[in-house]
């Protein structure tokens, strides 16, 4: 079994302190009671880590000014499949997409390209009122469509990424200069560590997720990194375990 740490002060707790049956572990120079099992997976990230010598895709840079943490979503097998089923999807979406195009340009008496399918349903013109609803029926349609586009090419081009600057830290993910970015204090972290996200979906299959988790006094939780590899998963979580200062 790995030797559980205290994440506040760094010190080892003994095993007379440690209850496994309730996954509890205290920290007496603390005074503070983790779970064990966030401490030990804590230790496992750290364990055997080099900074300079980050796996394939991964790196960790660092200065005077602070610390970049990141990894490439870069997966060729992911795109692949992804192309693949939005090729699939937005195929057939995009037929009655053209459908609902030609009627909303043939209400607004703007000319089409012979091309385009006949603005009829039931072999009847469509009015305005189809018209609209066939829109709004197929805008979750569309939306799901452009998700697995963004995805493809998060899957060739995205990446996660930390900067750590004194107080402050981000976390970017998203390609290029369009992304999501988050902030948050990191004298107020409390601990760095990768979870596993279960859920159900709409047919009720069991889904399981696997993502990086910054926790911070104020019980805030910061989840990102989903889309990596789980060795450059790994590496990032490790690194910012060293990295960032635990309150």
């Amino acid at each position: 079994m790995v030797t559980p740490i205290c994440s506040k002060c760094r010190r080892v707790i003994p095993g007379d302190d440690v209850n496994v049956a309730n996954d509890v572990a205290f920290c007496r120079a603390c005074n503070l009671a983790h779970k064990l099992s966030e401490l030990v997976q804590g230790v496992s990230l750290e364990a055997n880590l080099d900074v300079t010598r980050p796996p394939a895709g991964a790196w960790y840079q660092s200065s005077g000014l602070g610390a970049v943490i990141g990894a490439t979503h870069r997966s060729l097998g992911s795109a692949l499949g992804l192309l693949a089923v939005s090729v699939f999807w937005n195929g057939i979406v995009s037929v009655f997409v053209a459908l609902a195009l030609s009627a909303a340009l043939h209400h607004l008496k703007v000319p089409v390209p012979e091309w385009f399918p006949a603005p009829k349903m039931n072999k009847q013109e469509m009015g305005v009122g189809m018209t609209l609803f066939l829109w709004l029926f197929l805008t979750p349609f569309i939306l799901i469509g452009l998700a697995m586009l963004a995805g493809f090419f998060s899957c060739l081009f995205g990446r996660t990424e930390v900067r750590i600057r004194h107080a402050e830290g981000e976390v970017y993910t998203g390609i290029g200069p369009l992304g999501y970015r988050r902030r948050f204090n990191t004298q107020a972290v409390t601990d760095v560590r990768t979870d596993d996200r279960c859920w159900r979906d709409s047919d009720g299959d069991s889904r399981r997720k696997t993502e990086i988790v910054i926790e911070t006094q104020q019980g805030r939780l910061i989840r990102f990194g989903s889309m990596l590899r789980e060795d450059r998963m790994k590496f990032v979580a490790g690194a910012l375990r060293r990295v960032l200062p635990k309150s």
